[in-house]
């Protein structure tokens, strides 16, 4: 008997620690002091010298960030999307390259930076690169919120959390100033929209950032279906379907076509953004304004000018386009030169 009941209460502590391994393993992660939360939910140590640590990466789209908290002095290794980086920052055009995209753990180990900053949906790279004895920074920029907890983590991790808080309240000021614009927009007067991909008839979905801009830009996106943030391929008879009364084209990817090649397409001349004449592609040729980084203001911006210049002139666009570039470059960039025209 008090075998048995020996066995019982083994048994009982066996089902309680299972128990609780399995509560803590759906717990999430909390960073603690030193500590810093990244954007796959993994928790790491801030460097014992945070200003000193440096930095590789092959995920272009983390550039914008880098560059928007002073960090690109500590960048030893870099993809950039365009010429336009390495152009406009002397930093960024020294910086070696440890791949675009996929990581040459050899020519890694041999810059041995502190931490690669790198996308949160690979976690064999992240393992790979831990086991060089470099510390792996994932961060996850799909929305607004994306944004914002990427730049303070970045900011923690680094020892620039000041230029990280003022980085933040800047985008949040300019989307509290385009939000008070499109409150001054009739529900009547409202347009709609969608963005077009690189194909026609490949789409941004309703959950995708480019859709979002549509929408704090104060038009009504018309594109209903999406999920884990990716292009989808609805097909052009869809597109018709859904009317838009304006259609924007990507510029964070090569077009198959043109803005004004569907404009001149037969097959295409009844959908209302063709007979408006509102097909455009949104700027620009060097930094795209479309694609996931603090840009997309500018890009939101642009929106709020073709749906409803009435409501927010070229000229007022132009002067939110120099404040952009003088608060993240210290400079200015001709309009031919990013590869733009206002109307």
């Amino acid at each position: 008997m008090k075998r048995f009941i020996s066995l019982l209460l083994v048994l009982a502590l066996c089902l309680s620690l299972c128990a609780c391994g399995a509560q803590d393993k759906d717990e999430p992660k909390v960073a603690g002091e030193g500590q810093v939360l990244d954007g796959a939910g993994r928790v790491l140590d801030i460097p014992d010298d945070p200003q000193s640590a440096t930095i590789a990466s092959v995920y272009a789209v983390s550039v914008p960030f880098i560059k928007a908290l002073g960090l690109t002095d500590r960048v030893l290794a870099v993809n950039t999307k365009s010429k336009f980086w390495t152009e406009a920052d002397e930093n960024l055009a020294k910086a070696g390259t440890v791949g675009r995209g996929v990581v040459d753990l050899e020519k890694l180990a041999g810059y041995s930076p502190t931490v690669l900053i790198h996308r949160s949906n690979d976690p064999e790279t992240v393992e790979a690169v831990e086991k060089l004895g470099i510390d792996v920074l994932c961060i996850t920029v799909e929305n607004m919120d994306d944004f914002k907890t990427t730049l303070l983590m970045l900011g923690e991790y680094f020892g620039v959390s000041e230029r990280a808080q003022r980085v933040v309240d800047w985008l949040d000021g300019k989307f509290d100033f385009i939000a008070e614009r499109v409150a001054q927009i009739p529900e009547s007067e409202r347009v709609t929209a969608l963005l077009m991909g690189g194909e026609p008839g490949r789409v941004a979905g309703n959950d995708m950032l480019q859709s979002w801009m549509i929408e704090q830009a104060g038009g009504i996106c018309v594109a209903d279906r999406g999920k884990d943030h990716n292009w989808i391929d609805v097909g052009v008879e869809t597109v018709f379907e859904w009317d838009p009364e304006l259609i924007f084209c990507t510029s964070s990817t090569g077009l198959e076509y043109s803005a004004e090649e569907l404009m001149d397409d037969n097959s295409w001349s009844a959908v209302k953004a063709v007979k408006n004449g509102k097909v455009v592609t949104v700027p620009s040729k060097l930094d795209s304004w479309d694609m996931p980084g603090l840009s997309c203001v500018l890009g939101t911006m642009f929106m709020l000018h073709e749906m409803y210049p009435d409501y927010f002139s070229s000229e007022e666009l132009q002067e939110q386009i120099d404040d952009y570039y003088e608060f993240m470059f210290g400079t200015t960039f001709d309009a031919d030169y990013l590869g733009y025209t206002l109307e």
